[in-house]
């Protein structure tokens, strides 16, 4: 009876991180009194989940005990309730890929138990990995069965939470008016100990979505008193985020920065990677009109906490261990199914003439094809989700191929700059003994040198500006909301960051460029991220083909593209021209669709200009292309004003 009790307090209270230190003392000492094995592992699991939002690693500690300890005492109840606990030590840390590797081979055993409590937290574990690698559709798919369950359960402790839960979701697909109907109907439930400040979060991202920022402000600060109180520190960052986010639209980089701030003072020692993200790439935003350095700086650390978060590795991991556990119950069930025909073949062959069993082979065989094909058609399907997930990792990976060795290539203004500084300081040592000596002409001579070096200074320092903020500007992540933009500044910025991108990887890359813009196009609503990874598509293509040019042709050929804009009427004709080789007819046809390329294997994926078709198609626009072989390409982008 007293071990019922233990489990039955135990896992009532799971997941809602009290993180009081009377409790987790309490507890602590249970475990030094009590001699019960089974109940150790219990005990362990519940300290693991006190200390898991304040500080993981501690909880990974213990988690980790209470699950070899289940092991060795072959106590399966134990082995689950504390992957449940190892699992969400993982996603606490950032390692997504890591707790859902946990938790999903043992889907079918939880599901087993009849134990509705750690299933239903299970799927919530699960749910908040796949909601924070990004996979929004597969998040909802299990924290609806949360909510399914509580349809049934009265009083169950995850109703407010997995609300709440839906209300982000929806708020990361942008989608706040269905957020704000599932946080309405969290707070009509009790609040659960320990997390009370979850939807009033949630509650200020809806409000912050709607521009209510009165209203946003006011729950981000509840939000934050109720996490303070628990001794939440991963929520607590993230609400520091939030309302660090808010501050800085609303025109107040120092108080985001100073809420930034405190967020990495709890993120980086408790090791909470998502949040430490947030927070440097916020940073690098709030610093952009304040210090470029410091931008820069705040820039790179992002990047990296970033790649370390949101891998090629860590999701191809996910899409392997979904793909095996699929491969695992279709096993399962084949051999059920041979099992089935085993025994039907048997008894058939005992009670029927040879002509009846042939007959109900053949029906047997016609079914088997139909399930088959239906096999066939959902394979097809979870393919093209697969290709729709590649095609986003390219997109994420698209502003660390452009940035690599740029960096290098902001040094020669810089050397231009000091050395013109050098000798200026030469110069202006000779004017002064030259006007000692009453010499005027050589003197003014002398300062015209001056004047004329401070100039080139002068023109050096722009482009070493120009190149970082244009990096800075490429960071910037997609809002997807459409602003006017200089359509010629927007061509020649990207133009010479291609340039200089390809220039820092390869000194050995040669060509020249030349712009033709028309001064009538003026501005026009477009996303200008989004247009800019068009024009950088195109214009690294172009680059490819007359570099490429450059290994057959003789000495005569000079490699060259040409930009230019036009005004026609409605419209903005962009106009990218490359005289390398031409693209060959065979592959003319095949040159948007995705994934190919041709390009050698491992210098292009082939999907830059199947995602600048639909970048385009996206604005109301349209892309064409002109080419002869051995003489040159002509891409042309329409966009309307």
């Amino acid at each position: 009876m007293k071990h019922f009790f233990l489990s039955l307090t135990i896992f009532l209270k799971m997941t809602l991180a009290t993180a009081q230190g009377s409790i987790i003392d309490s507890l602590k000492n249970l475990l030094t009194e009590d001699r019960n094995d089974t109940t150790r592992v219990l005990l362990l699991t519940q300290i693991g989940e006190d200390y898991l939002y304040k500080d993981p690693d501690t909880a990974l500690a213990f988690a980790l005990k209470a699950y070899d300890l289940s092991q060795e005492l072959k106590y399966f109840k134990g082995e689950i309730y504390s992957s449940a606990c190892l699992a969400e030590c993982w996603w606490s840390l950032g390692e997504f890929a890591t707790g859902i590797k946990l938790l999903l081979p043992k889907i079918k055993e939880i599901e087993s138990l009849k134990d509705t409590l750690i299933l239903l937290n299970t799927y919530r574990i699960l749910g908040q990995c796949y909601r924070d690698q990004g996979d929004f559709d597969k998040a909802l798919e299990y924290i609806f069965r949360i909510q399914y369950h509580n349809q049934s359960l009265k009083g169950c402790p995850f109703c407010r939470i997995g609300l709440a839960s839906i209300g982000e979701i929806y708020l990361g697909k942008n989608r706040p008016d269905s957020a704000q109907y599932y946080v309405n109907a969290a707070f009509g439930y009790p609040p659960d100990p320990g997390l009370k400040g979850l939807p009033l979060l949630v509650y200020g991202k809806t409000y912050a979505a709607y521009k209510k920022y009165d209203s946003a402000f006011y729950y981000y600060r509840q939000s934050i008193t109720e996490f303070a109180q628990v001794e939440n520190q991963k929520d607590l960052a993230g609400a520091y985020n939030n309302i660090a986010t808010l501050f800085e639209s609303r025109g107040y980089p120092d108080s985001s920065i100073s809420y930034l701030q405190k967020s990495l003072n709890i993120t980086r020692p408790k090791k909470f990677l998502r949040e430490t993200m947030e927070a440097l790439v916020l940073l690098s935003k709030a610093y952009e009109n304040l210090n470029t350095d410091s931008a820069f700086h705040y820039y790179k650390e992002a990047m990296t906490a970033k790649d370390s978060l949101y891998s090629h590795e860590k999701q191809r991991r996910i899409l392997t261990y979904e793909f095996n556990e699929r491969l695992q119950q279709q096993e399962n069930e084949n051999a059920q199914t041979q099992f089935r025909y085993r025994t039907r073949t048997y008894v058939l062959l005992a009670a029927t003439c040879a002509f009846l069993i042939l007959g109900l082979i053949l029906w047997h065989n016609n079914r088997q094809k139909q399930n088959a094909k239906i096999k066939i058609e959902n394979a097809y399907t979870e393919l093209k989700s697969t290709q729709a997930q590649l095609i986003q990792s390219e997109k994420m990976a698209s502003l660390g191929e452009l940035t690599a060795g740029i960096a290098h290539e902001i040094q020669n203004p810089l050397n231009f700059v000091n050395n013109f500084s050098e000798v200026n300081n030469e110069l202006i040592e000779e004017m002064v003994d030259e006007i000692k000596k009453g010499n005027q002409k050589e003197a003014e001579a002398i300062a015209n040198n001056i004047r004329q070096n401070l100039e080139k200074i002068n023109n050096h320092g722009r482009r070493a500006d120009s190149i970082v903020k244009g990096m800075l500007q490429h960071s910037r992540m997609s809002s997807g909301q459409k602003e006017l933009t200089d359509i010629n500044a927007l061509c020649d910025e990207y133009l010479r960051l291609s340039y200089h991108g390809l220039r820092a990887k390869d000194k050995s890359f040669n060509a020249g460029f030349e712009t033709n813009f028309d001064p009538s196009a003026g501005k026009i609503k477009v996303v200008p991220q989004d247009i800019g990874r068009v024009l950088l598509n195109l214009y690294n293509n172009a680059f490819y083909a007359v570099t490429e040019k450059v290994k057959t042709a003789g000495n005569n050929y000079e490699p060259r593209i040409i930009v230019g804009t036009k005004k026609i009427n409605d419209k903005i004709e962009i106009l990218v021209k490359d005289n390398g080789n031409g693209i060959p007819h065979k592959v003319f046809d095949k040159i948007f669709q995705p994934f190919f390329t041709t390009k050698p294997a491992g210098q292009g994926t082939g999907l830059g200009l199947s995602l600048a078709y639909d970048i385009i198609k996206a604005h109301g626009g349209e892309i064409k292309v002109e080419t002869k072989e051995g003489e040159g390409t002509v891409f042309v982008v329409q966009l309307p004003v």
